[in-house]
C-alpha cells in the first residue's frame, strides 16, 4: 500500500457540471488590465511593492542557485533535489478577493533562461499547503511557475476549515487558482517586461480536477492543460471514499486481505496481452471474481470469508443509487492495496467532507451514510461549485487550447472508468472531430494514483504538451517507464530490477506486444484497437 504517494499525490481529490455561482462566489475583477506589449522590468525585490487587486505580496526575494529549503515537511521519497535549482526569485503573498479569503501564493520567476511560459502546478486531496516540489521541475525547464494552497491551511484530508466558511470552500473549489493565474501573470508580466507567450496547467488527482475546472469555467485562462487522475465528479467520488472506508472494516474486509485481492486479479488477468508481466493491460475485459477466493470448508488465512468477499464486490461496483443508476464507477482490478488510505484517519476524505460541509456536525458518523438522501445533499452543499464534469470546454477548444488528460489503470482512490466517462462525454457533446482537434486522454496500464505501480508510470506528459502547442505534434503513443530501482516506504529497502519500457498509448488503443524482441522494451510494442 503506497500511502505516501497517496499522501502526497493525492493532487484527490476534482468534479460534474459547473453550475452559476451566486454573485458573493464570482471570480473577483482583475484590477490589472490586460498585459501590454512591453513594460519596464522590475527588479525581484521591487516586485513587493508591485499594486495588484486584492493581492499582498510578504515576499520579494533573489534564491541563489541551489540555495533553496522547502519551509514545510516533505515525505521520504518524494521530495524535490532543490540543490539543482537555478537561481531564481521567490515571490510569496496572498490574494483576498473576499473579506474571508487567504489564498497564500509562490510564485518561482527564473534569473534567467525564461521560456516565456507561465505554468501552475496543482494540489491534491483538500489541499491546504503550497507544494513546493511541484515548483521544482518546472522551474528547471525554465517556466514562471506557481502554485497555492486553495485559501486555507490543513491536512490533505480534511475539511474542518470549511464549516462556517463559504467562501473559503468557493475558494478552494475553483476560484483559488483562477485567481493566482491572474495575479501570476501579472507579476511575471512585470517582472520580466512582458506578459507569458503561453500559459500552462498541469496537475493530478485534485490538481486534475482544477486543470478542468479552468477549461469549462475559464476558458482564456490557460492554452494548455495536463490534467491527471482527476478528482472531478466530486460528490460521487466522496461518497465512493465513504464505502470504501465502510467496507475496509471488521465487520467488513480486512485490510490485510487487500494484497491477496491484488494478486489474484493480476494472476487471473496478467497473461491475457500475451505478456506476463504483472500489468493487467485492458483491465476492462478482466472478469476477476472475488467470490473465486472463498474459504472453503476448514479453510483459514489466505482466503476471503463470504462477508469478505461480498464487501470487495461493493467496492468494486462503486456508488449506484436506489434505482440501480451508477454515479461513479468501482476501482479497476488490481488497484485494491491503495483502497487501505481511505480507511485511515489521515485519508478519511469522504467522511470529513459530508462531517464539516455537508452535514456541518462534529458528530456526524459515516457509519450512518445513505448514499440516496446524503448523497442528493451533498450535491446541493456546494452548488456544483466543486464538480468538473462539465462537457461544455466549447469556448476553450475554440480559441486553440489544448486539454491532455491521463489515469493510471491500478488508481485505487479515483476509478480511471470515470476518467473514460468523461472523455466520452465531450465526443458526445463537441462531436469527434472537435475532440480529436484539441483533447487526449492516457489509460496508463498498472499505474497507481499519479505515480507507481506495476506498470510502466513515468511519462514526460508537459514534454508531450510543449510538443502539441507549439511544435503542432499531435500526441500519439508517448514513452513510458518503469524505473529499475523505486523506493520503497520508509525502513524499507527500495525494489530493483523490474525495469521495463512501454508506449502509453491514446485511449481507446492499447499496447500489444508484436511477437517478438524483449518484452522490457517498448520497441516491441505497438498502439492497437482494443
Amino acid at each position: 500500500m503506497k500511502l505516501l504517494t497517496i499522501v502526497t499525490l493525492v493532487s484527490v481529490a476534482g468534479m460534474t457540471a459547473c453550475t452559476e455561482q451566486a454573485p458573493s462566489q464570482q471570480a473577483s475583477v482583475p484590477a490589472v488590465p490586460p498585459p501590454v506589449a512591453t513594460v519596464a522590468p522590475v527588479k525581484c525585490e521591487d516586485l513587493k511593492s508591485i499594486t495588484i487587486a486584492n493581492t499582498a505580496i510578504a515576499v520579494a526575494e533573489t534564491v541563489a542557485a541551489g540555495a533553496f529549503q522547502s519551509p514545510a515537511p516533505e515525505f521520504p521519497g518524494f521530495g524535490a533535489d532543490y540543490s539543482k535549482l537555478p537561481a531564481f526569485c521567490r515571490v510569496a503573498g496572498s490574494i483576498a478577493p473576499t473579506a474571508d479569503s487567504d489564498i497564500r501564493f509562490e510564485l518561482w520567476l527564473p534569473v534567467e533562461g525564461w521560456n516565456g511560459r507561465f505554468l501552475q502546478t496543482g494540489n491534491g486531496g483538500a489541499a491546504g499547503a503550497i507544494v513546493y516540489n511541484s515548483l521544482a521541475d518546472p522551474l528547471l525547464r525554465g517556466y514562471a511557475v506557481a502554485n497555492t494552497d486553495t485559501g486555507h491551511q490543513g491536512a490533505m484530508g480534511d475539511f474542518a476549515w470549511a464549516t462556517g466558511h463559504p467562501e473559503k470552500l468557493t475558494d478552494y473549489a475553483w476560484r483559488a487558482v483562477h485567481e493566482l493565474t491572474v495575479t501570476g501573470k501579472a507579476l511575471a508580466t512585470q517582472h520580466y517586461g512582458k506578459p507569458p507567450e503561453k500559459s500552462y496547467w498541469l496537475g493530478c488527482s485534485t490538481g486534475g480536477r482544477q486543470g478542468l475546472k479552468e477549461a469549462q469555467k475559464f476558458p482564456d485562462d490557460y492554452d494548455a492543460i495536463v490534467a491527471g487522475a482527476p478528482a472531478s465528479n466530486w460528490s460521487p467520488l466522496m461518497a465512493l471514499s465513504i464505502l470504501i472506508q465502510n467496507n475496509i472494516s471488521p465487520a467488513g474486509l480486512g485490510v490485510d486481505k487487500l494484497t491477496l485481492l491484488k494478486e489474484a486479479a493480476i494472476k487471473t488477468c496478467d497473461a491475457q496481452d500475451g505478456v506476463t508481466d504483472r500489468v493487467i493491460a485492458e483491465p476492462a475485459t478482466c472478469a476477476f471474481d472475488p467470490s473465486t477466493l472463498q474459504c472453503q470448508s476448514g479453510q483459514r488465512g489466505q482466503c476471503l470469508s463470504e462477508t469478505e468477499a461480498a464487501a470487495a464486490k461493493r467496492i468494486y461496483a462503486g456508488v449506484a443509487d436506489g434505482a440501480g443508476q451508477v454515479k461513479i464507477p468501482g476501482t479497476g482490478p488490481a488497484s485494491e492495496t491503495m483502497w487501505a488510505a481511505y480507511a485511515t484517519p489521515q485519508f478519511s476524505i469522504g467522511a470529513s467532507y459530508f462531517r464539516n460541509v455537508v452535514a456541518k456536525d462534529p458528530s456526524w458518523d459515516s457509519a450512518a451514510f445513505n448514499l440516496d438522501t446524503d448523497l442528493a445533499l451533498a450535491e446541493q452543499a456546494d452548488g456544483g461549485a466543486a464538480d468538473a464534469m462539465n462537457p461544455d470546454i466549447k469556448a476553450y477548444l475554440a480559441r486553440g487550447g489544448k486539454l491532455l488528460t491521463y489515469h493510471g489503470t491500478t488508481d485505487g482512490l479515483i476509478p480511471h472508468g470515470n476518467s473514460v466517462n468523461y472523455f466520452e462525454s465531450l465526443i458526445a457533446a463537441l462531436g469527434a472531430e472537435a475532440v480529436n482537434g484539441g483533447v487526449r486522454h492516457y489509460l496508463v496500464p498498472g499505474m497507481d494514483h499519479c505515480s507507481g505501480g506495476e506498470g510502466a508510470f513515468a511519462v514526460d506528459w508537459l514534454a508531450a504538451m510543449e510538443e502539441w502547442v507549439e511544435r503542432g505534434k499531435e500526441p500519439a503513443a508517448l514513452p513510458a517507464t518503469r524505473p529499475d530501482v523505486i523506493p520503497g516506504p520508509p525502513g524499507a529497502p527500495p525494489s530493483t530490477g523490474n525495469g521495463f519500457t512501454r508506449p502509453v498509448c491514446p485511449y481507446p488503443q492499447v499496447a500489444r506486444y508484436k511477437g517478438e524482441g524483449s518484452e522490457k522494451e517498448a520497441v516491441n510494442f505497438a498502439c492497437a484497437a482494443p
